[in-house]
């Protein structure tokens, strides 16, 4: 981040605000309406569907990483899923109103459209290996871009990710050690 893009930012540090949560604190559940946008200073978050009683991760975020229901939180609509710590977490929040100051910041909203796409990307990139690779092949393209998933996950929120049971996940692990 360049110095002009932190200091815009700084103009804006008064309107977050610091909480800290426990391991598995759902910081929004499914159907509920998103009112705020947490960044990530420590800690991990895992968004999730329920799909016939099993939870369906889809996404995970570690520190530095903004985490919202974007559509609710843009829309005021019911979120399609939940947002879940995984580890203890420290995160700065944000209420949408004041989301709409920041972004009234061309800098800021130049940063924020460039992350979304970078999120957009990385979301295509993982639905696209459902269709073309197999588990083995997902897992392995898990382990060398996103190796801290694979240390800091556990284990059936990486299964469900890579949408296998957490049996074919350990044989998988086992292949490749």
């Amino acid at each position: 981040m360049d110095e002009s893009l932190r200091l815009a930012f700084k103009q804006f540090q008064h309107l977050w605000k610091p909480a800290s949560f426990p391991s598995k604190t759902l910081l929004l559940k499914e159907g509920d309406v998103a009112r705020k946008i947490f960044f990530i200073k420590k800690g991990c978050i895992r968004n999730w569907f329920n799909h016939e009683g099993k939870e369906i991760s889809f996404q995970f975020f570690f520190e530095g990483d903004a985490v919202a229901s974007v559509e609710s939180f843009n829309k005021q609509t019911p979120s399609p899923y939940s947002i879940e710590t995984i580890e203890p977490t420290e995160v700065s929040w944000l209420v949408a109103e004041d989301m709409q100051q920041m972004r009234a910041h061309p800098l800021i909203n130049t940063y924020l459209m460039d992350r979304a796409i970078d999120r957009q990307a990385a979301f295509i990139q993982h639905f696209f290996s459902f269709l073309r690779d197999t588990p083995k092949q997902r897992y392995q393209n898990l382990l060398a871009g996103r190796p801290q998933v694979i240390q800091r996950v556990p284990l059936q929120y990486i299964a469900s990710y890579l949408g296998i049971t957490q049996v074919s996940l350990s044989r998988i692990r086992a292949q490749i050690k």
